[in-house]
Protein backbone atom coordinates (compact mmCIF):
# COMPACT_ATOMS: atom_id res chain seq x y z
CA UNK A 1 0.00 0.00 0.00
CA UNK A 2 1.43 3.38 -1.01
CA UNK A 3 1.94 6.50 1.05
CA UNK A 4 -0.08 9.60 0.13
CA UNK A 5 1.96 12.52 -1.23
CA UNK A 6 1.19 16.23 -1.28
CA UNK A 7 -0.48 16.22 -4.73
CA UNK A 8 -4.26 16.07 -5.02
CA UNK A 9 -5.59 12.57 -5.57
CA UNK A 10 -9.09 11.29 -6.20
CA UNK A 11 -10.35 7.79 -5.63
CA UNK A 12 -13.09 5.57 -4.26
CA UNK A 13 -13.32 4.69 -0.59
CA UNK A 14 -12.97 0.91 -0.34
CA UNK A 15 -12.78 0.51 3.45
CA UNK A 16 -14.03 2.53 6.40
CA UNK A 17 -12.03 1.72 9.52
CA UNK A 18 -13.67 4.10 11.98
CA UNK A 19 -10.95 6.73 12.36
CA UNK A 20 -9.40 6.21 8.92
CA UNK A 21 -10.50 5.32 5.41
CA UNK A 22 -8.79 3.38 2.67
CA UNK A 23 -9.04 4.88 -0.82
CA UNK A 24 -8.25 3.27 -4.18
CA UNK A 25 -6.73 5.82 -6.56
CA UNK A 26 -5.13 5.58 -9.99
CA UNK A 27 -1.75 5.57 -8.21
CA UNK A 28 -2.63 2.78 -5.79
CA UNK A 29 -4.36 2.34 -2.45
CA UNK A 30 -3.77 4.89 0.29
CA UNK A 31 -5.00 5.14 3.86
CA UNK A 32 -5.82 8.57 5.23
CA UNK A 33 -7.57 10.27 8.11
CA UNK A 34 -10.70 12.16 6.99
CA UNK A 35 -11.68 15.55 8.44
CA UNK A 36 -13.09 15.48 11.94
CA UNK A 37 -16.63 16.06 10.73
CA UNK A 38 -16.61 13.09 8.36
CA UNK A 39 -19.04 10.73 10.07
CA UNK A 40 -21.06 10.66 6.85
CA UNK A 41 -18.19 9.39 4.70
CA UNK A 42 -18.95 5.89 3.45
CA UNK A 43 -17.56 3.06 1.38
CA UNK A 44 -18.34 3.82 -2.25
CA UNK A 45 -17.77 7.56 -1.92
CA UNK A 46 -15.40 9.34 -4.30
CA UNK A 47 -12.95 11.18 -2.05
CA UNK A 48 -10.34 13.89 -2.65
CA UNK A 49 -6.97 13.65 -0.90
CA UNK A 50 -4.83 16.74 -0.41
CA UNK A 51 -1.59 16.90 1.50
CA UNK A 52 -2.03 13.35 2.74
CA UNK A 53 -5.45 14.11 4.22
CA UNK A 54 -8.94 13.36 3.02
CA UNK A 55 -10.52 16.77 2.44
CA UNK A 56 -13.88 16.20 0.77
CA UNK A 57 -16.14 13.77 -1.04
CA UNK A 58 -17.76 14.32 -4.42
CA UNK A 59 -21.51 14.59 -4.82
CA UNK A 60 -23.20 11.21 -4.53
CA UNK A 61 -25.65 9.74 -6.98
CA UNK A 62 -27.32 8.02 -4.02
CA UNK A 63 -26.70 6.81 -0.49
CA UNK A 64 -27.88 3.85 1.56
CA UNK A 65 -28.92 4.99 5.03
CA UNK A 66 -30.48 3.55 8.15
CA UNK A 67 -31.15 4.63 11.73
CA UNK A 68 -28.00 3.75 13.71
CA UNK A 69 -27.71 2.39 17.22
CA UNK A 70 -27.52 5.90 18.68
CA UNK A 71 -30.65 7.00 16.84
CA UNK A 72 -28.73 9.06 14.29
CA UNK A 73 -28.57 8.64 10.54
CA UNK A 74 -25.90 6.10 9.49
CA UNK A 75 -24.68 5.83 5.89
CA UNK A 76 -23.86 2.22 5.01
CA UNK A 77 -22.78 2.76 1.40
CA UNK A 78 -22.74 5.36 -1.37
CA UNK A 79 -23.01 5.40 -5.16
CA UNK A 80 -24.71 2.00 -5.32
CA UNK A 81 -26.08 0.43 -8.51
CA UNK A 82 -27.78 -2.58 -6.91
CA UNK A 83 -28.99 -3.56 -3.44
CA UNK A 84 -29.10 -7.30 -2.79
CA UNK A 85 -31.14 -8.54 0.16
CA UNK A 86 -29.57 -11.72 1.48
CA UNK A 87 -32.00 -13.93 3.35
CA UNK A 88 -32.09 -17.64 4.12
CA UNK A 89 -34.44 -20.56 4.47
CA UNK A 90 -35.30 -21.22 8.09
CA UNK A 91 -35.90 -18.78 10.93
CA UNK A 92 -33.85 -16.04 9.23
CA UNK A 93 -36.38 -15.76 6.39
CA UNK A 94 -38.08 -12.42 7.15
CA UNK A 95 -40.33 -10.93 4.48
CA UNK A 96 -40.80 -7.68 6.40
CA UNK A 97 -37.08 -6.99 6.35
CA UNK A 98 -36.92 -7.69 2.62
CA UNK A 99 -39.69 -5.15 2.05
CA UNK A 100 -37.74 -2.49 3.96
CA UNK A 101 -34.65 -3.13 1.86
CA UNK A 102 -36.73 -3.05 -1.31
CA UNK A 103 -38.39 0.31 -0.63
CA UNK A 104 -35.04 1.81 0.35
CA UNK A 105 -33.37 0.58 -2.84
CA UNK A 106 -36.11 1.82 -5.16
CA UNK A 107 -36.29 5.16 -3.33
CA UNK A 108 -32.55 5.76 -3.83
CA UNK A 109 -32.75 4.88 -7.52
CA UNK A 110 -30.89 1.56 -7.28
CA UNK A 111 -31.86 -1.87 -8.54
CA UNK A 112 -32.99 -4.54 -6.11
CA UNK A 113 -32.78 -8.33 -5.97
CA UNK A 114 -33.02 -11.15 -3.44
CA UNK A 115 -30.48 -13.90 -2.75
CA UNK A 116 -32.18 -16.77 -0.91
CA UNK A 117 -29.48 -18.82 0.82
CA UNK A 118 -29.51 -22.30 2.41
CA UNK A 119 -31.45 -23.98 -0.35
CA UNK A 120 -29.93 -27.24 0.86
CA UNK A 121 -31.93 -27.28 4.12
CA UNK A 122 -35.22 -29.08 4.73
CA UNK A 123 -38.28 -27.03 3.83
CA UNK A 124 -36.40 -24.78 1.42
CA UNK A 125 -38.88 -25.32 -1.43
CA UNK A 126 -41.73 -23.80 0.58
CA UNK A 127 -39.80 -20.64 1.36
CA UNK A 128 -38.54 -20.42 -2.20
CA UNK A 129 -42.19 -20.36 -3.27
CA UNK A 130 -42.79 -17.40 -0.94
CA UNK A 131 -39.73 -15.61 -2.27
CA UNK A 132 -40.73 -16.30 -5.88
CA UNK A 133 -43.79 -14.11 -5.30
CA UNK A 134 -41.45 -11.12 -5.53
CA UNK A 135 -40.62 -12.05 -9.12
CA UNK A 136 -44.21 -11.23 -10.10
CA UNK A 137 -43.53 -7.80 -8.57
CA UNK A 138 -40.46 -7.24 -10.73
CA UNK A 139 -37.82 -8.31 -8.19
CA UNK A 140 -35.30 -10.99 -9.33
CA UNK A 141 -34.80 -13.89 -6.90
CA UNK A 142 -31.65 -16.03 -6.84
CA UNK A 143 -31.89 -19.29 -4.84
CA UNK A 144 -28.40 -20.30 -3.70
CA UNK A 145 -26.51 -22.49 -1.30
CA UNK A 146 -23.24 -21.05 -0.08
CA UNK A 147 -22.40 -24.48 1.36
CA UNK A 148 -22.77 -26.44 -1.90
CA UNK A 149 -22.28 -23.64 -4.43
CA UNK A 150 -25.75 -24.13 -5.95
CA UNK A 151 -26.95 -21.06 -7.85
CA UNK A 152 -23.82 -18.99 -7.19
CA UNK A 153 -22.91 -18.65 -10.87
CA UNK A 154 -26.24 -17.00 -11.76
CA UNK A 155 -26.00 -14.70 -8.75
CA UNK A 156 -22.47 -13.66 -9.77
CA UNK A 157 -23.64 -12.92 -13.31
CA UNK A 158 -26.32 -10.59 -11.94
CA UNK A 159 -23.69 -8.59 -10.03
CA UNK A 160 -21.19 -8.28 -12.89
CA UNK A 161 -20.12 -4.72 -13.65
CA UNK A 162 -22.15 -3.21 -10.80
CA UNK A 163 -21.36 -1.70 -7.41
CA UNK A 164 -23.59 -3.75 -5.14
CA UNK A 165 -24.55 -3.44 -1.49
CA UNK A 166 -25.32 -6.71 0.30
CA UNK A 167 -27.74 -6.38 3.19
CA UNK A 168 -28.75 -9.19 5.47
CA UNK A 169 -29.85 -10.15 8.93
CA UNK A 170 -27.30 -11.92 11.14
CA UNK A 171 -27.28 -15.66 10.45
CA UNK A 172 -28.30 -15.64 6.78
CA UNK A 173 -24.83 -16.68 5.57
CA UNK A 174 -23.83 -13.40 3.95
CA UNK A 175 -20.15 -13.96 4.70
CA UNK A 176 -20.27 -17.46 3.21
CA UNK A 177 -21.85 -16.08 0.04
CA UNK A 178 -19.14 -13.42 -0.18
CA UNK A 179 -16.45 -16.06 0.16
CA UNK A 180 -18.02 -17.96 -2.75
CA UNK A 181 -18.26 -14.82 -4.90
CA UNK A 182 -14.78 -13.53 -4.05
CA UNK A 183 -12.30 -16.30 -3.20
CA UNK A 184 -9.63 -15.05 -0.81
CA UNK A 185 -11.99 -12.67 0.96
CA UNK A 186 -10.99 -13.91 4.42
CA UNK A 187 -7.37 -13.08 3.68
CA UNK A 188 -8.25 -9.63 2.34
CA UNK A 189 -10.38 -8.78 5.37
CA UNK A 190 -7.62 -10.02 7.69
CA UNK A 191 -5.14 -7.72 6.01
CA UNK A 192 -7.44 -4.73 6.39
CA UNK A 193 -8.01 -5.38 10.07
CA UNK A 194 -4.38 -6.20 10.72
CA UNK A 195 -3.12 -2.94 9.22
CA UNK A 196 -5.78 -0.72 10.72
CA UNK A 197 -6.10 0.74 14.18
CA UNK A 198 -9.41 -1.04 14.74
CA UNK A 199 -10.09 -4.35 16.44
CA UNK A 200 -11.31 -7.44 14.65
CA UNK A 201 -14.84 -7.09 15.98
CA UNK A 202 -15.38 -3.39 15.32
CA UNK A 203 -18.93 -2.50 14.26
CA UNK A 204 -17.79 0.44 12.12
CA UNK A 205 -15.96 -1.72 9.61
CA UNK A 206 -17.22 -1.67 6.03
CA UNK A 207 -15.34 -3.00 3.04
CA UNK A 208 -15.62 -2.97 -0.76
CA UNK A 209 -14.66 -6.29 -2.33
CA UNK A 210 -13.86 -6.52 -6.03
CA UNK A 211 -15.47 -9.45 -7.84
CA UNK A 212 -13.65 -11.74 -10.30
CA UNK A 213 -16.61 -11.31 -12.68
CA UNK A 214 -16.25 -7.52 -12.61
CA UNK A 215 -17.93 -5.01 -10.33
CA UNK A 216 -17.70 -4.91 -6.57
CA UNK A 217 -19.63 -5.66 -3.39
CA UNK A 218 -19.89 -3.32 -0.43
CA UNK A 219 -20.03 -5.47 2.68
CA UNK A 220 -21.27 -4.04 5.97
CA UNK A 221 -21.74 -5.80 9.32
CA UNK A 222 -24.85 -7.94 9.67
CA UNK A 223 -27.94 -5.94 10.58
CA UNK A 224 -30.03 -6.81 13.61
CA UNK A 225 -32.65 -4.36 12.38
CA UNK A 226 -33.08 -1.92 9.52
CA UNK A 227 -35.03 1.30 9.98
CA UNK A 228 -34.69 3.43 6.83
CA UNK A 229 -34.36 7.22 6.94
CA UNK A 230 -34.96 9.95 4.37
CA UNK A 231 -38.13 8.09 3.40
CA UNK A 232 -41.56 9.66 3.81
CA UNK A 233 -44.93 7.90 3.98
CA UNK A 234 -45.61 8.84 0.35
CA UNK A 235 -42.35 7.10 -0.64
CA UNK A 236 -43.54 3.90 1.01
CA UNK A 237 -46.81 4.14 -0.90
CA UNK A 238 -44.95 4.70 -4.18
CA UNK A 239 -42.18 2.12 -3.88
CA UNK A 240 -43.55 -0.73 -1.76
CA UNK A 241 -43.61 -3.94 -3.85
CA UNK A 242 -47.14 -4.99 -4.66
CA UNK A 243 -48.80 -1.79 -3.44
CA UNK A 244 -47.85 0.53 -6.26
CA UNK A 245 -49.52 -1.83 -8.76
CA UNK A 246 -52.92 -0.67 -7.44
CA UNK A 247 -52.19 2.90 -6.33
CA UNK A 248 -52.63 4.77 -9.62
CA UNK A 249 -56.42 5.11 -9.40
CA UNK A 250 -56.79 6.51 -5.89
CA UNK A 251 -59.08 9.52 -5.50
CA UNK A 252 -56.27 11.59 -3.92
CA UNK A 253 -52.80 11.83 -5.45
CA UNK A 254 -51.15 11.87 -2.00
CA UNK A 255 -53.07 8.83 -0.75
CA UNK A 256 -51.08 6.55 1.54
CA UNK A 257 -53.78 3.84 1.50
CA UNK A 258 -54.79 3.84 5.16
CA UNK A 259 -58.07 5.67 5.81
CA UNK A 260 -58.49 7.90 2.76
CA UNK A 261 -61.78 7.63 0.85
CA UNK A 262 -61.68 6.38 -2.71
CA UNK A 263 -58.47 4.36 -2.15
CA UNK A 264 -57.87 1.86 -4.96
CA UNK A 265 -55.36 -0.09 -2.85
CA UNK A 266 -57.85 -0.82 -0.08
CA UNK A 267 -60.43 -1.68 -2.73
CA UNK A 268 -57.99 -4.24 -4.15
CA UNK A 269 -57.46 -5.59 -0.63
CA UNK A 270 -61.21 -5.91 -0.09
CA UNK A 271 -61.86 -7.87 -3.27
CA UNK A 272 -58.82 -10.13 -2.92
CA UNK A 273 -56.65 -8.74 -5.71
CA UNK A 274 -54.09 -7.54 -3.13
CA UNK A 275 -52.64 -10.11 -0.74
CA UNK A 276 -53.46 -9.35 2.89
CA UNK A 277 -49.93 -10.15 4.04
CA UNK A 278 -48.54 -7.66 1.52
CA UNK A 279 -50.80 -4.96 2.91
CA UNK A 280 -49.99 -5.85 6.54
CA UNK A 281 -46.25 -5.58 5.84
CA UNK A 282 -46.89 -2.25 4.12
CA UNK A 283 -48.76 -0.79 7.08
CA UNK A 284 -46.05 -1.93 9.53
CA UNK A 285 -43.35 -0.19 7.52
CA UNK A 286 -45.48 2.91 7.10
CA UNK A 287 -46.09 3.19 10.84
CA UNK A 288 -42.38 2.64 11.53
CA UNK A 289 -41.46 5.47 9.14
CA UNK A 290 -43.95 7.79 10.81
CA UNK A 291 -42.69 6.93 14.28
CA UNK A 292 -39.03 7.49 13.40
CA UNK A 293 -39.83 10.75 11.62
CA UNK A 294 -41.76 12.04 14.63
CA UNK A 295 -38.90 11.16 17.01
CA UNK A 296 -36.15 12.80 14.95
CA UNK A 297 -38.07 15.59 13.24
CA UNK A 298 -37.38 14.20 9.74
CA UNK A 299 -40.85 15.07 8.47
Amino acid sequence: MGKPDTADLEGRIIAHLGTRVRIKTAQGVVEVKPPRKSAGWAVGDIAVIRGGMGVEIRDRKNELNRVGGNGEKQTLAANVDLVVAVTACGEAFKLGLIDRFCVTAFRMGAGFSIALNKMDVEGADRQLMEARAYETLGVPVYPVSARTGEGMEKLAESLSGKICALLGHSGVGKTSILNRLAPGLDRAVGEVYGKSDQGRHTTTMSLMVELPCGGAIIDSPGLRQFNPVDIEPRDVAEFFPGIRDFSGKCKFRDCVHMTEPGCSVRAALADGRLDAQRYASYTRLLESIRTNAAKKGWE
